[in-house]
């Protein structure tokens, strides 16, 4: 997940409050472009991504640089089934949600 701020250059300039925010962000992936939110959406729908699972350098590269980013215990943690809502002690359990 990444923020992108979108403003038009002279039109709508991002505030010195906003910009300070986002560069208070310590590591959190943020752009900031000038174009309309529409033209952001537009340009990321028709991008076509140059990374792909046979490109053993690149994908090498992309894992370096995120994986000391990722929590992996965490990502399990909330990932597996024995954590899910399921298992709420005041919800309805699986069993019974499948007998309904």
């Amino acid at each position: 997940a990444a923020l992108i701020v979108c403003g038009r250059k002279d039109k709508y300039p991002v505030s010195k409050e906003i910009l300070d925010m986002i560069m208070g962000l310590d590591g959190a992936p943020c752009m900031i472009v000038e174009c309309s939110t529409h033209e952001a959406m537009s340009k990321i729908h028709s991008y076509t991504p140059k990374l792909n699972i046979d490109d053993k350098a690149r994908v090498n590269t992309a894992v370096e640089h995120y994986e000391p980013y990722i929590d992996f215990d965490q990502l399990l943690k909330r990932t597996t089934s024995s954590n899910s809502s399921f298992n709420d002690p005041d919800g309805i359990s699986y069993d019974e949600l499948r007998r309904l």
